[in-house]
């Protein structure tokens, strides 16, 4: 597909934004630095408790959703600290990572057709998905950097919307010319661009592990992932499954394909697929506690 007059100048203008990290939207640090300091199995726990809890946001989110019913603790939590002790160090990280991202997700993006109630809830139910597959197939990935990575794989469109408006009308109209228009491809030729390649050079400039840069920069092509392709098909089949379940679906509609790559990866059978599409319903009701945030 041909780049259109314009795409060069609005790259131009998107990677300029890129490189100046002020104009980012900002992910708290306390979130990446969390999130590599789960992989350290050496960690001191107290030490990650105290620097969770020098944000008393955090904290006070950290332990309400600690006791939610999402996460059924087998006692009531009251500290950081106990939370980390009785539901482990990845739960915490994910419970700060999905605390931190709310407010980067639950946004409207109106050029893109989604309003932020509709956004999280597809950012959400993504990572559960994610995370269900990553249990059911064994050793692709830990359900826990799968969950992150779900919630995470459309963080690109809150950089990108702000340029598509210059160029929604001109999608808008070859859309309905096309309607069997594959929407990332237009991303790319209007924009030079499209959210999954942003997404993961947003995750990059905060410091994200390689792994969930990857998972972003794949979601829609897992076959091009070189150091995590289950990862990044887990990510694409859950995305998949959530917009063929009508959550999240956006200017894009359903266009996009099913990777053959991924099914074959994960060695997917459909009655897999069916189940976790049929339990979508049962999995936004278990998510109750962290849409309401």
């Amino acid at each position: 597909m041909e780049p259109t007059p314009h795409s060069a100048e609005l790259k131009a203008a998107i990677e300029a934004r890129l490189k100046n990290i002020e104009q980012l939207p900002p992910m708290p640090a306390l979130a990446s630095r969390l999130y590599k300091m789960t992989a350290d199995p050496d960690v001191d726990i107290r030490a990650l408790a105290d620097e969770i809890s020098r944000d008393p946001a955090i904290t006070a989110a950290v332990i309400r959703l600690s006791n939610s019913a999402y996460y059924k603790p087998a006692r009531v939590i009251r500290s950081v600290h106990e939370a980390i002790v009785t539901l482990g160090l990845d739960i915490v990280a994910n419970i700060v990572v999905v605390i931190a991202s709310r407010g980067l997700l639950k946004v409207n993006l109106d050029s893109y057709r989604i309003e932020a109630a509709e956004m999280w809830d597809h950012s959400l139910i993504v990572a559960e998905l994610a995370q269900s597959l990553a249990r059911i197939k064994k050793n692709a990935a830990p359900p826990d950097v799968a969950f992150t990575a779900g919630l995470l794989h459309d963080i690109g469109k809150v950089v990108l919307v702000q340029y598509f408006q210059q160029v929604y009308r001109q999608i808008s109209q070859e859309m309905e010319k096309d309607p069997s228009a594959v929407f990332t491809e237009l991303e790319e030729r209007h924009l030079g661009y499209n959210h999954a390649e942003l997404g993961a050079r947003l995750l990059e400039s905060w410091n994200f592990p390689p792994e969930l840069v990857e998972a972003a920069r794949c979601t829609y092509h897992p076959e091009r992932a070189t150091k995590h392709p289950a990862l990044a098909s887990i990510v694409h089949v859950a995305n998949m499954i959530a917009l063929s379940g009508g959550v999240g679906v956006d200017i894009g509609g359903l266009n996009e394909r099913l990777s053959d790559f991924a099914v074959k990866t994960l060695a997917l059978k459909e009655n897999e697929v069916e189940a976790l599409y049929a339990h979508m319903p049962e999995l936004l009701e278990k998510l109750h506690d962290l849409r309401s945030l």
